[in-house]
């Protein structure tokens, strides 16, 4: 195993190893969360009993939701729900977000310093918080950390049904296909930002305006890769770098202007993704950039999402396994890009737990 990834992911021995430490009823009562059976007083209890203890290189994260109303290129108006994560001095607890156990501080305070920010678009019918334990652990890392909810999430109220896209016909996709989703990201990016420059506001100079990154999964990837220029038009500069987990990418094979983007690009699929992966290839060596692309040993599309920790918290779902990688990785690829970290050594060589590994580094 990787040193960086073992350094990232063992348990403080001076708090008594934790996770390795929680006896049968605790466990027991996780995983009754985590399948939503358990009672809002024995939730309580557990709470009330554990708060995380941060590894080495962590710290606590902060949890909040807020909304964020704009109009749109169509003159709507327009309400997305917004979930975010952040480094606190505050002390998490236990927290259940719908049934997954993670640790966070609700509504506390933003670590009194500047980070790097992350905007993150989920995949087709998913929502905000459909990968929690990437988008938690990102902010355990010291990002701050905003999902918006698109208006295609399933969950979300509607009067009439989806329509369905055809993701098969690349032709029948254009600049315009899922425009709301990159006015979404950008009316995210206004509000956070102009909170960012407000006095008394929780952001006031908790963003690092000029480290910003993207990460999407599946139609959320799609929607990434044309915020960094790979539809021209709707190139959003302020956006430094990308992480795209499993993305859709047929249109950019041969429409578009992926050959033009020089942001820096990390891809991430799956050897059991096989509607997605086999198509990132040809966008991958299409790319001008500095650009990473790694395969995961018998990963499905549906493997950033949530079902990865099914029955296990946030933090025992990264101690091992592909979720593990898919945040030591993410991590690593915004450290260097967006905190110009000199020291990623897990991005420059191969790993024997990866099923391949490519980067392009100019």
């Amino acid at each position: 195993m990787n040193a960086e990834i073992v350094a990232a992911s063992a348990p403080d021995q001076t708090s008594g190893g934790w996770f390795t430490g929680l006896n049968l009823r605790r466990r027991f009562l996780l995983g009754l969360a985590a399948a939503g059976l358990t009672s809002q007083s024995w939730l309580e209890y557990a709470v009330a009993a554990e708060a995380y203890l941060p590894q080495r290189g962590e710290n606590h994260v902060g949890f909040r939701k807020l909304t964020v109303q704009y109009t749109g290129g169509d003159k709507t108006v327009r309400e997305r729900d917004v979930l975010m994560w952040y480094p606190t001095p505050a002390a998490a607890k236990l927290h259940s977000y719908r049934g997954q156990i993670g640790f966070v501080a609700p509504d506390a305070e933003v670590d009194a310093a500047k980070h790097p920010l992350v905007v993150f678009s989920h995949g087709y019918l998913g929502s905000a918080d459909q990968s929690i334990f990437l988008l938690e652990g990102l902010a355990r890392r010291g990002y701050v950390v905003a999902a918006i909810t698109h208006a295609d999430g399933l969950l979300n109220k509607r009067e009439k049904p989806i329509t369905i896209p055809n993701f098969a016909n690349a032709a029948s996709w254009n600049e315009d296909k899922f425009r709301d989703r990159r006015e979404d990201v950008v009316a995210l990016l206004d509000h956070l930002l102009d909170e960012n420059d407000k006095s008394g506001s929780n952001l006031h100079r908790r963003i690092d305006a000029a480290s910003i990154g993207a990460a999407g999964h599946s139609l959320g990837g799609y929607t990434s890769l044309g915020l960094i220029g790979a539809w021209k038009k709707s190139r959003e500069p302020r956006i430094k770098a990308a992480a795209v987990l499993s993305p859709y990418t047929l249109p950019y094979h041969t429409q578009g202007s992926i050959a033009e983007v020089t942001t820096p690009v990390m891809m991430q699929g799956g050897t059991l993704d096989w509607g997605i992966t086999p198509l990132i290839p040809g966008v991958y060596k299409k790319l001008a950039g500095p650009k990473y692309y790694l395969v995961l040993k018998n990963e499905t599309h549906l493997g950033w999402t949530n079902l990865i920790s099914l029955g296990k918290t946030t933090t025992e779902c990264v101690s091992a396994g592909n979720a593990e990688l898919m945040l030591a990785y993410t991590a690593a690829f915004f450290d260097r890009h967006l905190r110009a970290a000199k020291e990623c050594p897990l991005l420059d060589a191969q790993h024997d737990r990866l099923s391949s590994y490519e980067c392009a580094v100019k």
